[in-house]
This record gives structure tokens, C-alpha cells and sequence, in this order.
């Protein structure tokens, strides 16, 4: 029977087994399983075949890929999206293809080993029983709000009726994902089992369920009938219109709260969850797949789907093979083996953070301070992450006690003797900074080590003006706090080799940060375009405008926080020397108001000393502090929160641009990314780049130049409109 199924995407192989038929998946030009229209097609003509032989007892479904049963859909399937009708006729398709497994006579049993997201999971949803492995690799997950749009191939259906209402939307509307031990403890899966377990349990359970399939309820009466485990509490608020309405509502309002409305995918699928329960399951998913279609099509989607792609290509060390050959065999090999470990410089936040980053990530190193308190307070702030996160039942205790152990605190520099990557994290001045360059070189026995320096404005080709190999000093921009911030700016001048940059690139992915390389400059690309939008705001202020006007304008616009909060967050004499930095290069555009200078000499320094444009109380922001305005000349007016917000955005736009056009970075993706992942531009508009264009450059040109002619030459359009 095998001989006449053929898999003409060359990822599955079919086989039979005492009349159970074995489907495998193994994408071999993919490093994951993820399905493309050619996979769904081979499902399309086979399981026809496969159903129609009588002596069929029943189907299992796994796959041979390393840690993956299938990470959902290949992301290009959405380029045929091209229209609301596109979408609603492909989620239809994908449930046709479900169904085949759904309404299957015989028993249908997934058998999940590693990933199994968005239509991995839709998939094993779709079969009769799930069975997964207890490795750590096997995260179950339906992700797809985090794409703008809701799972399409059943999930918002099948999965209420299979774990609950609550569960399900707990995993719906956040993307979250669970392991086995979760999985089998909320009903998701019937089993779990070791690897080399998981194929001899699904056969025994394919042929104890013989000739007694368990099958979804078609709609949600009581909800007795449902797979997972239920108390009477449950069973109360989810088997009735009333509990379900209160489900609804507070569904609802914690959508409205983390996504402020921005965000349409999650309200979507919770009326795709609340309308197909209470209707057959043909009916729900005829909702779900009309609901998918306007999703798919929409703004959001395509700016988070866009970010998907750059985030995907971004991952790709940009260096050739041999380069990369080279630098893992020469720095990187050995801190992955535990032979050596990375110097970090400086135990404050941003020390201590990058200490921890790697401790989590079984990289050691050596952390050095030049006072002992400043090693306590390091060492105590690696260790409460860890304490953190072992009271949160995240990591074991012993998991807790060796990750702790990885960080090695010191004073001595010759304890870095053998580290092949010195990470410097020391304050902002170039003295300073080739002053603990030199203690490197005089104390590490390989003259070729790399120095990483983690700046936020200094240009790299001054801290490497002071080295013996400028070829191997390199910025590593790192964002605070390191575990939290998720991007890393790699910076390199004319004379920084490949194989530096290419080693410090393996380091930042080896602690799961999304990485830029970027060229050297005043500010790099992230802080420039951050100080112009922070001196813009600090115009505005100048000009009358109040604190929470400005702040309010920016977080309306899609902003995490405000801008003068973000300069009480770094702190105002860091903010205000970052500007002062920029100001030297870029005088003839950049303004600034003489203001900032005395409000830092008043000693504001923001949260950190509870004192900035913020009144703090425990340690809390409060209300502005009106003290401050004694500094500006102006008597506070109200302006207009979108002037404010088209002041703040275009200058950032068009700053942006310039990076571009001076080759600073060296594509819009990597502009998109530094910009969404290190400053927090909003998601849903896609980056700068990309939220141009969907504004149109020629309107954007014409915004600034209407700008510039009122403020002056900071908004003057960049060469990058005129294309």
C-alpha cells in the first residue's frame, strides 16, 4: 500500500505497520518542519489513499526532525494571502486538510517530539490523541497573535473543546507556549513519555483505541463532555451563557490592557473562541476562517509578519564560512567548552547584566572591579536574578547554585589571563576606557583577544585608537537591563577584522540576543536616532510644552514609555551626556536646550536618585515635578499631542535615514530591527522604514519639509526620501 504514496515535497515518508499507517515528517532543507503549500498538497492526495485501505486500524503522525514536529506555517504562504478572500479560501483549505485526521474511522494519534506550534499544534489538535515526550525541547504553543493574525487551520475551535474555554484563551490570546509536564496537566496531550518511548506508546495506544474513538463535542453544552481535567468551579463558569459572558468581558479587558487596542489579532480570536463554542463545529470554523481573512490582509499583520523575516535573516552570522571557521575555533569553542571564560569590565548594571546573561547561557566569566563593594553589589545582583527565578519554580536549585558559580568576581586583572573576549563595561570616557585596554594587554598571554567594548555613543575607532591590534576592538552595544533588552548593536570600524566581528556576532547569539552589525559613527545607529527624538522632546519642553503632554503624546503614538520618562529611566546625567557627544558632531542640525545642562548640574539624575522630571515616591514614579520648570523661560501652554508626537517621530524618521544614507547601517531591515528591538518603536507599524512606506516617502518628504521650514534644519528631508 506504502509503494502507492508518494510525498512529491520529499518530507514525508509513509509506511505501514501492522496495519497502522506511519506518517513521518522531516524537512531536510529546513531546519525545522514547517508547512509550505507543497506539504499540505502532499496531505491532500495522500490521506485520501491512506483512508480508503479497509484494512487500516489506524494512523500515526511523527516526525524525524532534530528537537521539531512542526513549527506551524513556512512564513512565505502569506505572500498568497492577498486578499481577504485568498486568506478565507486557505484557512478553509487547511481545515479540509485537518479533517482528514478529525473524522478519520480509525484512531488518529500525533506523536510530538520537540517544537509544535501554530499548525503543528492545529495538526495534532485535529488528531483523535497526543502523545509528547518529557524532553525540554518539546514546547506545544499556538502563537500566532504574535503575527497579527489568529490561528487558522481549527485551533481557536478545537482547542477549547479540548482543554477549556479559560485554558484555551490563556493560550491563544498571548502566544504562550507550555511544555509536556504542562501540556499533560491542563489535557492538551493524553501521555508523556520519554524519547525513545514516545513511537512504541503511540502504536499500543493506536491499538487499544481501535473501534473506540474519542471525538471533540461538536459544541459546548456542559462542559463534561470536554477532554481536560475540570473541577466543579469550572464546569460552573464555562458551561453556561453567563459564565462565558464574564469570560468574555474579562477576557476582553486584559486584551485592552497589554495592547492598548493596537493590537486586533487577540480581540479577534476571542470572538472567534466565544462564537464557535456555542455553535457546531463546521459553523465555528466557517467564523474562525472569515475572521482569519480579515486579519491576514491588515496593516498590523503584515508589519508583524515583516518583522518576522528580518528577525529570521538577522540570526545568519553575515560573515563567510571560513571566517566563521576560524573565530569559533579561535575565541568561540573554547568559552563553549568551559576552558576559558569572558572577561566583563565593570560590575555595575550593565556588568553585572551581561555577567548574568551568560552565566544563564553556561558561558563563565570573570568579573572585575576596581572596588570591592562595586563586586558585592554585582555579585548580588547576578545572584537575586537567579534566586528569582528558582522561587518562580523557573529553573531547579542546583540549576540556580551552578549558574551563580559561572560568574567569578576579582580585582586582579591577571585573572583574565586566558580569556579569548573581554567584554568592557567601564563609564563612558575614553581614558578610562584605554586605560583598562591596556591592563588587558599587559595580562592576557594571547595578544589576539577581542576587546568588546559595550558603549552607547563613543566612537569605536577612538577606544581602538589606544590598542596595539585595533583589528580586534569591536562595539558590543549591549541595552538595559541585559536579560530583559533583547538587541545587541555589533560595531566595527574600517580596521575591525571579520573574525572579531564575527566571534563577539556567535557570542550575542549564544546569549539569544537579536543582533545588527552596524558601521562606526557618533552614536552608532540606536542612540543617535534616540538622542534626536530626547532633544526634540526637551525642545518642546523648552518651548512651553508640559512633561506629561510630551510623555502622553509619544505612548498614544505606540511608544512603551514617554521620552522624558525613558531620560529619567537611563538617567539625566547620562542622557545628557550622550547629547552632549552628538552635539559635537552634529551641532549644525542637532538642537539642544541650554536648559538640560542646569537641570543635570541640579544633581537630577532621574529614578536613580529619585529626583528628576519625575517626583518618585518608594522608589515609584509619580506626577511630574513642577519644580523643574523653573529652568525654562516659557510659562507652560497645551500644545497639540499630535504636533508633539509628529515633531518626536519624523525627527527619528528622518535621522534614521541619514544613518542609512551614510551607510551606517546598511539596509532598512537592520534599521527596523535596531529600532522596534533596542528602543522599543512599536511592533504593529513595523519599524521606521517600514512605517515610512506604508505612510509614503513622498508624504513623508513633504511632512518634513514643512517641519523644517518652521523648526529648522534637523527636519531638512534626507537624501533617502528622494527614492
Amino acid at each position: 500500500m506504502s509503494s502507492n504514496l508518494v510525498s512529491k515535497s520529499k518530507v514525508f515518508q509513509f509506511k505501514f505497520e501492522n496495519n497502522i499507517c506511519i506518517i513521518d515528517m522531516n524537512d531536510e532543507s529546513k531546519g525545522v518542519n514547517s508547512f509550505t503549500l507543497e506539504m499540505l498538497a502532499d496531505i491532500d492526495e495522500n490521506m485520501p489513499k491512506i483512508l480508503s485501505n479497509e484494512k487500516l486500524e489506524g494512523i500515526i503522525i511523527k516526525s524525524s526532525k532534530y528537537n521539531c514536529f512542526a513549527a506551524g506555517a513556512d512564513i512565505s504562504i502569506f505572500k498568497t494571502f492577498t486578499s481577504q478572500e485568498a486568506g478565507e479560501k486557505g484557512s478553509k483549505d487547511l481545515h479540509r486538510i485537518m479533517n482528514y485526521f478529525a473524522n478519520a474511522k480509525v484512531p488518529t494519534i500525533a506523536a510530538i517530539h520537540g517544537t509544535c506550534l501554530g499548525g503543528g499544534l492545529e495538526l495534532a489538535l485535529a488528531c483523535h490523541y497526543r502523545i509528547c515526550t518529557t524532553h525540554s525541547s518539546t514546547q506545544l504553543g499556538l502563537p500566532e497573535v504574535q503575527l497579527g493574525i489568529l490561528p487558522g487551520g481549527g485551533g481557536t475551535q478545537r482547542l477549547p473543546r479540548v482543554i477549556g474555554i479559560t485554558q484555551a484563551l490563556d493560550l491563544i490570546l498571548t502566544g504562550k507556549k507550555v511544555d509536556g509536564k504542562k501540556a499533560l496537566k491542563i489535557g492538551l496531550v493524553d501521555d508523556l513519555v520519554p524519547e525513545n518511548q514516545l513511537y512504541e506508546k503511540a502504536i499500543a495506544l493506536c491499538k487499544k483505541k481501535k473501534g473506540n474513538i474519542r471525538r471533540l463535542p461538536s459544541s459546548l453544552g456542559i462542559v463534561t463532555s470536554m477532554q481536560g481535567n475540570f473541577d466543579m468551579q469550572k464546569i460552573a463558569l464555562e458551561g453556561n451563557p453567563f459564565g462565558r459572558a464574564m469570560i468574555t468581558k474579562q477576557s476582553r479587558a486584559m486584551v485592552m490592557k497589554s495592547t492598548k487596542g493596537r493590537y486586533p489579532a487577540p480581540l479577534k480570536a476571542l470572538e472567534a473562541v466565544m462564537r464557535g463554542v456555542e455553535m457546531p463545529m463546521e459553523k465555528g470554523l466557517a467564523i474562525e476562517a472569515k475572521l482569519f481573512s480579515e486579519l491576514v490582509v491588515s496593516e498590523e499583520s503584515r508589519a508583524l509578519v515583516h518583522i518576522f523575516n528580518i528577525m529570521t535573516a538577522a540570526k545568519k552570522n553575515p560573515y563567510t564560512k571560513a571566517v566563521q571557521e576560524n573565530a569559533k575555533k579561535e575565541y568561540i569553542d573554547v568559552l563553549l567548552n568551559g576552558d576559558s571564560s569572558v572577561g566583563v569590565l565593570g560590575a555595575g548594571l550593565m556588568g553585572s547584566g551581561i555577567s548574568t546573561v551568560l552565566a544563564e547561557k553556561k558561558v563563565r566569566t570573570v568579573m572585575i572591579d576596581r572596588e570591592s563593594a562595586g563586586l558585592q553589589r554585582g555579585l548580588k545582583s547576578v545572584s537575586s536574578y537567579f534566586e528569582e527565578r528558582f522561587k518562580k519554580r523557573r529553573i531547579k536549585w542546583f540549576e540556580r547554585d551552578s549558574q551563580i558559580y559561572r560568574v567569578s568576581p576579582s580585582m586582579d586583572f591577571t585573572t583574565l589571563k586566558t580569556s579569548p573576549i573581554v567584554i568592557e563595561a567601564v563609564f563612558e570616557d575614553v581614558k578610562i576606557k584605554h586605560d583598562v585596554l591596556k591592563k588587558c594587554e599587559n595580562s592576557i598571554a594571547n595578544p589576539n583577544f577581542i576587546f568588546a567594548t559595550n558603549t552607547s555613543s563613543l566612537p569605536i575607532h577612538k577606544i581602538a585608537a589606544g590598542a596595539k591590534k585595533p583589528e580586534n576592538v569591536v562595539g558590543m552595544h549591549f541595552f538595559s537591563p541585559v536579560p530583559k533588552m533583547p538587541l545587541v548593536e555589533i560595531i566595527t570600524t574600517d580596521k575591525t577584522s571579520h573574525e572579531a566581528a564575527s566571534a563577539v556576532f556567535d557570542l550575542a547569539t549564544k546569549m539569544g540576543k537579536q543582533i545588527i552589525v552596524v558601521n562606526d559613527g557618533p552614536g552608532f545607529y540606536t542612540t543617535r536616532i534616540l538622542a534626536f527624538q530626547i532633544a526634540e522632546a526637551l525642545n518642546i519642553l523648552a518651548e512651553g510644552g508640559k512633561i506629561e503632554d510630551v510623555d502622553n503624546a509619544m505612548e498614544k503614538f505606540g511608544m512603551p514609555v514617554g521620552p522624558i520618562t525613558l531620560l529619567d529611566e537611563v538617567g539625566i546625567d547620562v542622557g545628557e551626556h550622550i547629547i552632549q557627544v552628538l552635539f559635537e558632531a552634529f551641532s549644525e542640525r542637532l538642537k539642544v536646550p541650554n536648559e538640560i545642562e542646569n537641570i543635570a548640574k541640579e544633581d537630577r539624575k532621574g529614578r536613580k536618585n529619585n529626583k528628576g522630571f519625575y517626583c518618585y515616591v518608594d522608589n515609584k514614579k509619580d506626577k511630574p515635578d513642577s519644580s523643574i520648570y523653573k529652568h525654562f523661560n516659557m510659562e507652560r501652554i497645551n500644545f497639540d499631542h499630535q504636533e508633539i508626537a509628529d515633531r518626536c517621530m519624523y525627527v527619528f524618521l528622518n535621522e534614521a535615514a541619514r544613518c542609512l544614507d551614510e551607510k551606517i547601517i546598511k539596509s532598512e531591515d537592520e534599521g527596523d530591527l535596531g529600532a522596534i528591538f533596542g528602543l522599543g518603536f512599536p511592533p504593529f507599524l513595523g519599524g521606521p522604514f517600514h512605517y515610512a512606506k506604508v505612510l509614503g516617502k513622498k508624504n513623508v518628504k513633504e511632512k518634513l519639509k514643512e517641519l523644517a521650514q518652521k523648526h529648522g534644519k534637523r527636519f531638512e528631508p534626507a537624501a533617502y526620501w528622494n527614492f
